[in-house]
């Protein structure tokens, strides 16, 4: 679904040489529970850490690079310059434990980040951490602190919205999340990682109100583009697509991490024979003209 209405400055930015090259993808992969060695058990959203270390070699060798929300939403709104094969890694529910141990060395090697959905419920000062005399909520800040993780909402008590549920509630669940976690974390949060992957109309307006540019749900749609976020027919029906991204599971990341290569380079190929008839149109509607392809892909 494209959501950039003005041609003229979507072929602008699309074709700027100092943006991302046509073609540049995003994967969201959502995370869960990451289960020791080979372990396996009955949830389906669990991987093992067998599992996970193929995960990044298959990163690795599709020389995928990790963004923060916010390199995403310069991307997505501008075509800032990010990797070509790009991925934002995203950790649901509050996992200090598996951050810690599991994402924080493959950060520390790739020099990447990990995007943590935090539930901001208050009662986690009272919840022991790993060290001695350490909350939970002094665990995860010295955990951020190492700069390779990316706190967003999950909400505040983790709620699944629904259509039924009163308005207040609603609310709370969305706005309150946002000073607890900026006082916490020192940064305002900017993406909504929708709880169960649910989502209402008047959630996603409440959203906006707080200050959220981007909201994820539970949908394996496809990569992300400039201008081109995949949808299926209940996210397209909210006209929304920013609020409504698609997440690949963990569990089917391997192969995803592969497609979403292969679907980079094949846009970036049909970028390259659309450039003339662009260019064209460009020229002719907007005022000026796109720089040269070989400009573009020096």
């Amino acid at each position: 679904m494209t959501y950039i209405a003005d041609s003229c400055h979507y072929l602008d930015r699309r074709w700027d040489p100092s943006g991302s090259l046509p073609g540049t993808v995003v994967a969201p992969i959502m995370f869960h529970s990451i289960l020791k060695g080979s372990n396996t058990n009955d949830d389906p959203s669990a991987i093992n850490f067998v599992q996970f270390q193929e995960i990044i070699r298959q990163a690795e060798k599709f020389g995928f690079e990790t963004v923060t929300t916010e390199e995403l939403l310069a991307f997505l709104q501008e075509n800032a310059r990010i990797p070509p094969r790009s991925m934002i890694l995203i950790l649901d529910d509050r996992k200090p434990g598996t951050a810690e141990d599991y994402f924080l060395p493959e950060n520390q090697e790739h020099n990447w980040t990990t995007t943590l959905a935090w539930i901001a419920l208050s009662d986690t000062d009272q919840r022991p951490g790993r060290l001695v005399d350490e909350s939970l909520w002094d665990w995860i800040e010295r955990i951020n602190d190492t700069g390779y993780f990316d706190v967003q909402s999950h909400g505040l008590n983790h709620i699944y919205l629904n259509e039924d549920m009163p308005e207040e509630i609603v609310r709370e669940e969305i706005e309150e999340s946002v000073p607890i976690l900026k006082e916490h974390f020192g940064n305002t949060p900017i993406a909504y990682i929708w709880p169960g992957g649910n989502y209402t109309a008047f959630g996603i307006q409440v959203a906006h109100e707080a200050g959220f540019k981007l909201g994820f749900t539970i949908w394996a749609r496809g990569p992300l583009q400039f201008n081109w976020i995949p949808q299926g027919e209940e996210e397209r029906a909210f006209n929304d697509p920013l609020m409504l991204l698609p997440r690949y599971w963990s569990t089917a990341a391997i192969l995803n991490l592969e497609q979403a290569a292969e679907i980079g380079d094949a846009a970036r190929e049909f970028a390259k024979l659309s450039y003339a008839a662009e260019a064209s149109w460009y020229t002719q509607n907007c005022s000026g003209e796109l720089p040269p392809l070989d400009e573009v892909f020096k």
